[in-house]
């Protein structure tokens, strides 16, 4: 049942793939510098870098997947570069979702104590 809840809380997103064709995913989690996407459904999603998955918004969505399907890459291209940095999916939605390591868990590595870090 749990499972159930945690698949309605799943954001959209847009996730630019293979040769720039814009998909539309879920984003399950952000962790290790990494936003994991799959289908509502996944059990296994996959992780891919912060700077391909934005934020959904469907009319973006529209031109991208309409750009991409008429073979106009460099419209597809532009429009993935002008996508403000706040619009990627780690900016904007890292607060909303919950992450497997509980930061108020975080042990003290000790580097601080040692000198190690600067």
């Amino acid at each position: 049942m749990q499972e159930n809840n945690r698949s309605t809380l799943l954001l959209p997103v847009i996730v630019r793939a293979w040769g720039d064709e814009p998909v539309k995913l879920f984003l399950h989690r952000i962790e290790n510098n990494r936003c994991y996407v799959g289908q509502r459904e996944s059990r296994r999603p996959i992780g891919l870098p912060f700077d391909e998955v934005f934020a959904y918004d469907e009319d973006r969505f529209v031109t991208l997947s309409t750009s991409f399907q008429h073979g106009d890459l460099r419209n597809v291209s532009e429009i993935y570069a002008n996508i403000s940095v706040d619009d990627f999916a780690c900016n904007k939605y890292q607060d909303v979702l919950r992450s497997r390591h509980d930061q108020k868990n975080i042990t003290d590595t000790g580097l601080v104590e040692s000198g190690d870090a600067q």
